[in-house]
């Protein structure tokens, strides 16, 4: 008899010992991941716009690439690095606005449905005003220290002003 009371408790108390994590914690972790994935891009725009290239090289994954279409591929680090060298000669008072439309988290991974501008001074109405836009998707991954990096880029233009 008391065997199977050992063993009844036994079957009773294992699975109560096993932990499982409670929906509230889930969505927790979830928002702090999905503030933690959009302050990366909003950082990326932010150190872009000071023209500081390793800091906003440092939010990418060395796995990155990017397709924006009419444009070449982007594929590591490396050609990253030469496109923003070249864009911010071209363009040294240029800055991006970013607005996150829609995002989600999966796992290690998370997308963003952005609206980009790229805004140079305008001196008639002498503000910023957008010469290049267009939509894109950002795909980030996590990386093993739980920070988050832009690790695929997707886009097409939605407005181009040429200057001549």
């Amino acid at each position: 008899m008391r065997l199977i009371v050992a063993v009844l408790m036994f079957l009773v108390l294992i699975p109560a010992c096993t932990k499982e994590v409670p929906e509230t914690e889930k969505k927790i972790i979830k928002t702090t991941d999905e503030d933690n994935a959009r302050k990366t891009i909003q950082n990326f725009a932010d150190a872009y716009n000071s023209n500081d290239l390793e800091k906003t090289l440092s939010f990418f994954d060395l796995d990155y690439k990017g397709v924006v279409a009419d444009s070449d591929d982007l594929a590591g680090v490396d050609a990253l690095r030469n496109e923003i060298v070249n864009s911010q000669k071209k363009f040294l008072e240029g800055k991006w606005e970013i607005i996150i439309d829609e995002g989600n988290i999966s796992g290690e991974f998370a997308y963003f449905i952005c609206s980009d501008s790229f805004l140079m001074p305008d001196v008639i109405e002498k503000k910023l005003s957008p010469i290049y836009s267009e939509k894109g998707i950002r795909i980030l991954k996590k990386q093993k220290d739980g920070s988050w990096k832009i690790y695929r880029y997707v886009s097409t233009p939605i407005f181009t002003y040429d200057q001549k």
